[in-house]
């Protein structure tokens, strides 16, 4: 939806930019104008309806869906900046220069409901296959609840969703079968399952402030889904002063989770996973090669190393890499790796220093497990000092609501390597949830420029720096 939103907001500046060049050589400008001054008038126009245009807010999903957003604006800005500017011209250049800026508003208008009409017929078919209706969640078979279906699913709203249904942790017995017409499909355990199987959007916690242990304990659960959380608002529900509050059907709510990436930019960032991954396989199969000769000729066993490590939504998958130690078929991988341990072969060594052994990942992420930033993955029921990592990180399972990396935030910052104890623990769970709220592309692209730098330069896979996650 925020790509749609951002595809519109481009056409009608394509729009406008179009309606300028024409105007500059319609045939009474050239006569009423220098070169010169024509180019800039062409250009300030667009400008300041386009300005004036997005002084209004951004365009939601609604407005494209609505014929007054397709016909009635796009006549009314280009009309304002328009008017204004003949009245301009007719107290400082004369009626030459007027008559020949009244052909702009019209110009313009016409271009701009033609980009307004293909992109709402867009929307229109978007909503109709349901690409562009939010999959909504709820948590709580409440009266709220209830009326909040009733104002999602009202004909008058105009940006319909789809109803994934209702989501209760009290028996079946004690909860009712459906609100509204949306069925209540289980507990909130069962709606984590679901998530990790299709496309959440919003998860709305209508439950009263009254019950926060029950709201903490639902965040707790469902911290880790890639969607946005709110709590509805209202009654004996009040958000904190200050905080943003976004509408839902037109009732007010509190986000306490938001996605880290929204829908348009995962299908981005998923692209340029598989695009980068596939450029990179031919670069690296010579180096892989030398490596799995060097790694047969030191010590026996297999030349990938396999584990499995969990991934996003704490599915688990198995990671590939180069061996790097001697084979110990005991080892589970709980321990880790810590300095001068006698496990590593001198080519292993060699290859952790460089980060070649982690080029086998390519292959995870063309099977679409991992991600190229993002996350490592750690191993089933991570331990460090003896204590499972959710007890040392409160929150640590946010960090698998989006795909594991090969490289990210904490590692390009030294963090790499074995967690040493709670200390480090918590400063890669950091940099992780950090990455999680600040992320773009611009920051892949960053990290990945960093990660490239250490492949280059070399690096102690052991060395852990502290740096401020706006370090970059």
């Amino acid at each position: 939806m925020a790509l749609l939103r951002q595809a519109a907001g481009l056409a009608d500046l394509l729009a406008l930019a179009l309606a300028g060049l024409v105007w500059m050589r319609a045939g009474p400008t050239p006569l009423a104008f220098s070169p010169l001054e024509g180019a800039l008038i062409a250009f300030l126009l667009p400008v300041m309806t386009f300005l004036l245009m997005r002084a209004f807010g951004p365009v939601h999903l609604g407005q494209m869906l609505r014929l007054p957003w397709t016909v009635l604006e796009a006549m009314a800005y280009p009309a304002l900046v328009g008017l204004t500017a003949v009245l301009l011209a007719l107290a400082t250049l004369g009626g030459q220069a007027a008559h020949a800026l009244v052909l702009w508003p019209a110009l313009a208008g016409m271009l701009l409901m033609a980009s307004r009409l293909l992109v709402s017929t867009a929307a229109q078919f978007g909503v109709r296959q349901g690409w562009l209706r939010r999959r909504i969640a709820i948590i709580g078979a409440s009266e709220e609840a209830e009326g909040l279906i009733a104002d999602l699913t009202a004909p008058e709203n105009v940006e319909p969703p789809d109803m994934v249904g209702i989501f209760d942790d009290r028996d079946a017995t004690r909860r009712p079968a459906a609100l509204h017409g949306v069925p209540v499909r289980g507990d909130v355990r069962a709606l984590a399952a679901l998530a990790a199987r299709e496309r959440i959007d919003v998860i709305v916690i209508a439950l009263p402030m009254r019950r926060a242990i029950d709201i903490l304990r639902v965040i707790q659960q469902v911290q880790w889904l890639s969607s946005d959380v709110m709590v509805m608002l209202g009654g004996d529900n009040a958000a904190p002063q200050g905080a943003p509050r976004p509408l839902i059907a037109g009732r007010p709510a509190l986000r306490l989770v938001r996605a880290p990436v929204p829908g348009a930019a995962i299908l981005v960032k998923g692209a340029l996973d598989k695009l980068l991954a596939a450029g990179l396989s031919l670069v690296v199969l010579p180096v892989l090669a030398l490596a799995a000769i060097a790694i047969r000729l030191e010590s026996p066993g297999p030349v990938l190393f396999r584990q499995r490590r969990v991934g996003q939504f704490g599915r688990p998958f198995e990671v590939l890499k180069l061996r790097t130690l001697r084979l110990d078929p005991a080892d589970d991988g709980r321990r880790g790796v810590r300095e001068g341990d006698r496990r590593i072969t001198r080519v292993g060594a060699f290859l952790r220093a460089t980060c070649i052994d982690e080029m086998p990942q390519i292959i995870n992420v063309l099977r679409g497990e991992m991600s190229f930033v993002g996350p490592r993955p750690h191993v089933p029921g991570i331990e460090v000092a003896g204590l499972p990592m959710e007890e040392i990180v409160p929150g640590y399972g946010a960090r698998h609501r989006l795909k594991p990396g090969i490289t990210g935030w904490a590692q390009v910052n030294g963090l790499s390597g074995t967690i040493a104890g709670p200390a480090m623990a918590r400063e890669v769970v950091a940099h992780d949830l950090a990455y999680l709220s600040e992320w773009s592309l611009w920051l892949d692209l960053r990290i990945l420029a960093r990660t490239a730098a250490v492949f280059m330069l070399g690096r102690d896979a052991f060395e852990a720096r502290r740096h401020d996650w706006r370090d970059v």
